[in-house]
């Protein structure tokens, strides 16, 4: 057996003086039970003796099972202490009371040898399980430390040892979650800082190029008004990336609490509208609304003001002049659905499935301008909300995004 630790060796060496004290003991035990017996031997031996002096002229059983009195008890014992047979005589000459003696003290040997060791052995077998139970945990638990964060203990049995170490895996499990948000977290502020830094570049680089431009002493005014122009364009690009992406790292980590009120759809449309009547009057393009104007949507009316208006925003970017946006709803028990449509080009099927993703670009549409910020902004927004967002859209004959919200929600 492995060395033993210190509360095990002193369990085994308090189990050992027990065993001791108890062999001690039994000795003592027999030896009283045997004096006992002696003194009842010859109590007896007394009593018989004198019924047998009192009635010489017969014999017969009664001698050893009639009650005697007190003057056979007195005969017997004056007779028989005359020839040295007397209370103070030698256990040895007494072969009744030795035997008696030594078939208690082999008795109480075996029986304390058979108890003693019965807890011995199971003494011992327990623990080398539970030696063997912790050098496993230890094992595990060193595994867990040194990175391993799927190192669990195995303790599929029930008891006190395996309630501790199913509260230690449950204790793992949570440091595991803990450790696997960290390095989501991290990830997620090298994503941010590395996409920051790309879209962020491009019109540094711009700003720097148009301000050695606009301080060359031979510049001319027209030229100094147009670059300047092109400098706002590139700081409100870089003011639309800073203030998109604050949004959206509010709301990855919790701390914007949407104020959800019933809120009229209609309403909160023709709000979104009148943000992009001017820009669409101007490219000759029309939005088309249509639902019931009753219809009442449970939420954040700022914040779905802004998934709304980035989807026309989105929509307005890519039809042509000339084209059509339509904005529907619809209501029944089980859900709100609102859907927006364009006639533009269409989204290609290898964007599809990207378009959510933030700062994704596609190569079909380097002609429009933007970040790839806004339809990820939308759906965490969405989502937050509680509902889905979905897309469907063919070359050259227009998007369509739906969402939909529970009326679960419709408080």
């Amino acid at each position: 057996m492995e060395k033993m630790g210190k509360e095990t060796k002193f369990l085994l060496c308090g189990i050992t003086v027990v065993c001791i004290l108890s062999f001690v003991l039994s000795y003592g035990i027999s030896f009283m039970l045997a004096k006992e017996f002696q003194k009842e031997l010859l109590l007896h031996d007394y009593s018989v003796a004198g019924y047998l002096l009192n009635h010489a002229d017969e014999l017969e059983i009664s001698a050893f099972t009639a009650e005697k009195d007190e003057d056979d008890m007195e005969q017997g014992k004056n007779e028989l202490r005359s020839i040295g047979y007397e209370d103070n005589i030698s256990m040895g000459l007494l072969t009744a009371v030795a035997g008696y003696r030594d078939w208690i003290m082999v008795s109480l040997f075996v029986l304390l040898v058979f108890v003693f060791g019965s807890v011995y052995g199971l003494l011992l077998f327990y623990l080398k399980r539970q030696r063997k139970a912790i050098k496993g945990a230890e094992s595990s638990i060193r595994e867990f430390v040194d990175g391993n964060i799927m190192s669990r203990i195995e303790c599929e049995e029930a008891g006190e040892w395996n309630n501790l170490f199913h509260e230690i895996n449950e204790l793992s499990v949570i440091l595991s979650s803990h450790a696997e948000n960290e390095k989501q977290t991290k990830e997620f502020l090298q994503d941010i800082i590395s996409d920051v830094s790309h879209q962020l570049k491009t019109p540094l680089s711009a700003l720097k190029m148009y301000h050695e431009i606009i301080g060359n002493s031979s510049t001319s005014q027209e030229t100094i008004s147009d670059f300047s122009q092109k400098s706002l364009r590139e700081i409100k690009r870089i003011e639309d990336v800073v203030y998109t992406l604050l949004k959206l790292a509010r709301l990855d980590v919790g701390i914007i609490q949407m104020e959800k009120e019933r809120e009229n759809l209609s309403v909160l449309v023709q709000d979104i509208l009148e943000r992009f009547e001017v820009w669409a009057e101007r490219e000759n393009k029309t939005i088309k609304v249509s639902g019931d104007n009753g219809t009442v949507l449970y939420c954040d009316a700022l914040w779905m003001s802004e998934a709304i208006g980035n989807i026309v925003k989105n929509a307005l970017e890519h039809t042509k002049e000339g084209g059509h946006i339509s904005i529907r709803w619809e209501q029944t028990p089980l859900m709100t659905q609102i859907v927006i449509a364009d006639d533009g080009k269409g989204i290609h099927p290898e964007d599809l499935y990207n378009i959510f993703k933030r700062f994704y670009r596609s190569r079909f549409s380097q002609d429009t301008h933007g970040v790839g910020l806004g339809l990820p902004l939308t759906k965490t927004i969405v989502e937050t909300h509680g509902g889905t967002i979905s897309v469907t859209s063919k070359a050259d004959v227009g998007t369509t995004f739906t969402l939909n919200f529970f009326n679960l929600t419709n408080k």
